[in-house]
């Protein structure tokens, strides 16, 4: 059964003017560049995606809805204003990119239709992805890693949010 930690980032919430540097797609990290972040900022279509707690505890709601639906299991959920964490499983052949596509199609659409905010970008294009190796990478993940994040965390065996 696969289990991954995916990380998924709400839309412009980490510019390239970051004191700790960015990501760019197919260079990898890069030094803080004010100029690049000038130049985003230019060219976005719409506000940063901040997860605030509602926000938040819809992000655990609907991630644990999706996972019901489809016989995924939702290990764990941490959360901050910028990101989510998700621990999650199955069984059979579903390729982890499929999943974190079909994942962030859902939560982008219950959120808009949520907030009433139709076409509202909450994520970055694509995220990260990292496979849990063993059982007690899993259990520091949602017993530690996940609670140590400011916003609401979850972990099977506890009520929803």
């Amino acid at each position: 059964m696969p289990v991954y930690h995916f990380t998924l980032h709400a839309y412009r919430s980490w510019s390239p003017d970051h004191p700790r540097g960015y990501t760019r797609r197919g260079r990898g990290y890069q030094k803080p560049d004010p100029e690049q972040a000038r130049r985003y900022d230019e060219r976005a279509k719409q506000d940063p995606a901040k997860f605030v707690r509602e926000v938040q505890i819809l992000l655990i709601r609907i991630a644990y809805d999706f996972c019901a639906r489809r016989k995924f299991r939702l290990n764990g959920v941490g959360n901050e204003e910028g990101h989510v964490h998700y621990a999650m499983s199955w069984r059979g052949y579903c390729h982890w990119h499929e999943v974190m596509r079909r994942l962030k199609n859902v939560l982008s659409t219950e959120l808009n239709k949520h907030f009433d905010t139709p076409g509202r970008r909450w994520f970055v294009r694509g995220g990260s992805r990292k496979r849990v190796l063993n059982l007690p990478h899993l259990k520091r993940l949602v017993a530690k890693y996940f609670p140590d994040h400011p916003g609401p965390w979850w972990r099977e065996g506890m009520q929803l949010p």
